[in-house]
């Protein structure tokens, strides 16, 4: 038997690496840490694929990593003060799985990402970010968007982790002077569509710059999920995702 340190193999997170440190009081075998960091792993893999199909405008891409979130069987050997964090994971998966449409997904899994801090923080977990390097700023569509996808997955960070320098560089790269329809669509955009992703861009940069001075969590949580969903509002009117 030994001190429960969950977690302390390094998980990946594309674009990061996640390298926690982490001690509990409960004692655990070997084969139960094992199965501990598996199991953190799996919950991992599900939550940020519903959050890629999200940013990808696949809203029927949430459904099943939301099933197995709401479904699945904890291992045993969790500690106790598991157990409320677990439920909220299942209460927001629930959401996930029938959620109407972008927006609602999106409050959602910010919600796990709140959930998933919590955890950390009640178990005395410190997540340590091995974050690549920022995009360069160039004047090119796809750069500017890869810029926007950076800063994204580090207001991600700074909801899981929780940490504010992460959150703080994710909001301040999306301050960025703000990509026009044209640039984006070119004439394949018509005119409504045009007015709606200059009122989408607007607002991401807007958000960028609110970020700042958003510190409280369900402010956090709620900011995050409005992003998520401007995401998938854009993606989804150019019938494209990020990667094209």
């Amino acid at each position: 038997m030994k001190t429960l340190s969950w977690m302390v193999a390094i998980l990946i997170l594309a674009p990061l690496a996640i390298v926690p440190s982490a001690v509990t009081s409960q004692e655990v075998s070997d084969d139960e840490m094992s199965g501990i960091v598996d199991h953190m792993h799996d919950h991992l893999d599900r939550i940020t694929g519903i959050k890629t199909s999200i940013i990808m405008g696949n809203l029927e891409g949430v459904r099943e990593p939301a099933k197995w979130l709401a479904e699945h069987e904890a291992p045993s050997s969790l500690p106790d003060n598991y157990e409320p964090f677990i439920e909220a994971m299942r209460s927001y998966a629930g959401k996930v799985l029938v959620a109407p449409d972008f927006q609602t997904a999106a409050d959602a899994v910010s919600g796990m990402a709140i959930t998933c801090s919590g955890c950390h923080q009640a178990n005395k977990v410190t997540l340590k970010f091995d974050v690549e390097m920022k995009p360069e700023e160039w004047g090119e569509t796809k750069m500017h968007m890869q810029r926007h996808q950076w800063g994204v997955d580090r207001m991600w960070e700074g909801l899981m982790g929780p940490s504010d320098e992460a959150w703080s560089a994710g909001t301040d790269i999306l301050v960025d002077i703000p990509l026009h329809p044209y640039d984006v669509a070119g004439d394949a955009v018509d005119m409504e569509d045009t007015i709606a992703i200059d009122v989408i861009a607007q607002r991401l940069h807007a958000l960028g710059g609110q970020g700042a001075y958003t510190h409280a969590p369900a402010e956090r949580q709620k900011m995050y999920g409005e992003v998520l969903s401007i995401c998938a509002d854009c993606h989804t009117r150019l019938d494209r995702g990020p990667g094209e």
